[in-house]
């Protein structure tokens, strides 16, 4: 029997696992929807950094109207006010989603708030974009997508990437079967862990910032939450705290297994395993080496997977290489007749399949991230990376972490986002909320 797999037979597999999901949104049914030809209006939830690049990428559409604006710290959102005198100002999101006239939320804020933000939002029938990991925690990404499934709205998660032209060319020559069977994937990521000290005396917080809001539902902290060398600014470094974000794993590798989980149409594991060091002199508790194994059960007629994501001190080790092949940082994936490797703007066969054809385009050139989110809430059509779909990858990238805080082995369940086999994770799928919290 030929070990080739076949792009009528990978579609067929997708369809017998439900993948066609990942990439349909429910019909919109938001409670104020934009008229055909009218501007989308936007509400902003977090306005410099990260926030200030989507927000860029909404106004260059040309197809929203920013009419809100939502920041904790009043001195770095004064230049974004300054740009946009028509929008109102909130410092807090909860107030802005009440907002009459609003469309959809652009949600940019660290970590521990992307659940609370996205859900006030879409709760009240507005849509929703937010920044990756999708959530702080495994349990909070499952609401998101419960919640987003029951309002029918029109999502998006900031993974930017999966708009790229390359990552699309890499999909095809998987799905078209180029490869054979694809049972094992490695992924790696060169990004750094920042060590930083816990502060213990009390320190004046800089005026404009509502330190109260910023931490909003994490654990009560004197101001500096942290400082990471001379900075004590709460905005960039929160995200090496597990009270705010989840290290490398959550901030990198949405981005990197985004790949894979498409090309191979995976969507939750049925094993996390995870192992990791702290080797910087430092209070925070990130590992700053660290290995994941996933393993993927079989879709329809494609093998099973095992995924093993990588980063490290110097850069990842893999197959005793700090790089490789001069990729920093990538996915590999090992065929049966052959192997690719590949990162945000290029790919290569490291064991090109005898006979190879490039396949036909299948796969269209993307719009745009930010406007395809756009015109589908202008029509109610499909989003590449919906909740349903980026849900389960952000999940899964949760796991890692979750693992590696239990210690050991954990079997997951994707279909109850239960854990089974090691005790000490089920506290980790969830977080407790500072009072006046509550999801």
């Amino acid at each position: 029997m030929s070990r080739r797999i076949h792009r009528r037979k990978f579609l067929q597999a997708s369809a017998a696992v439900g993948a066609g999901a990942f990439f349909v949104n429910p019909t919109a049914a938001a409670e104020i929807q934009p008229g055909a030809n009218e501007r989308i209006r936007i509400g902003i939830v977090g306005v410099s950094g990260k926030g200030g690049s989507n927000l860029g990428e909404i106004v260059n559409t040309n197809l929203a109207e920013v009419v809100a604006l939502c920041d904790v710290d009043a001195s770095r959102a004064a230049p974004v006010r300054q740009r946009f005198p028509n929008a109102r100002f909130y410092e807090d999101y909860r107030r802005l989603v009440e907002h009459k006239d609003l469309h959809a939320v652009v949600v940019s804020t660290p970590d521990h708030h992307h659940a609370f933000a996205a859900l006030a939002a879409m709760r009240a029938r507005k849509h929703v974009y937010c920044e990756k990991p999708l959530a702080h925690s495994v349990q909070e990404v499952r609401l998101m997508m419960e919640t987003a499934a029951r309002e029918k709205v029109v999502t998006q998660m900031g993974t930017q990437i999966h708009a790229g032209d390359n990552y699309r060319r890499v999909v095809e020559i998987v799905q078209a079967g180029s490869l054979g069977a694809v049972r094992r994937v490695k992924v790696w990521c060169a990004t750094q862990v920042q060590p930083g000290f816990r502060v213990k005396e009390r320190e004046p917080v800089p005026k404009g910032l509502n330190y109260e809001l910023w931490l909003g539902p994490a654990p009560e902290r004197n101001y500096p939450a942290f400082r990471t060398g001379n900075s004590t600014s709460v905005h960039f470094h929160w995200r090496w705290w597990w009270d705010f974000g989840g290290g490398v794993l959550a901030d990198m590798a949405c981005h990197f297994m985004d790949l894979p989980h498409w090309a191979l149409n995976l969507r939750h594991p049925t094993t996390v395993a995870a192992v990791g060091r702290v080797t910087y002199k430092g209070d925070n508790e990130m590992p700053d080496k660290m290995q994941v194994d996933y393993e993927y059960p079989a879709r329809g007629n494609l093998p099973p997977v095992h995924l093993t994501w990588y980063h490290g001190v110097n850069g990842p080790d893999i197959e005793g290489k700090v790089t490789y092949d001069g990729y920093s940082s990538g996915v590999i994936f090992e065929g049966a007749n052959g192997s690719l490797l590949a990162n945000y703007g290029a790919h290569r066969f490291l064991r090109e399949p005898q006979g190879f054809e490039r396949p036909k385009q299948t796969i269209a050139r993307s719009v745009g991230h930010h406007r395809e989110w756009l015109q589908a809430i202008r029509t109610g059509g499909a989003t590449t990376c919906n909740f349903d779909y980026s849900g389960a990858l952000a999940e899964t990238v949760l796991l890692g972490n979750v693992a590696y805080r239990a210690g050991g082995k954990l079997t997951y369940d994707g279909r109850t986002g239960r854990v089974t086999g090691n005790a000490n994770a089920e506290r980790y799928l969830r977080r407790e909320y500072r009072k006046g919290w509550t999801l």
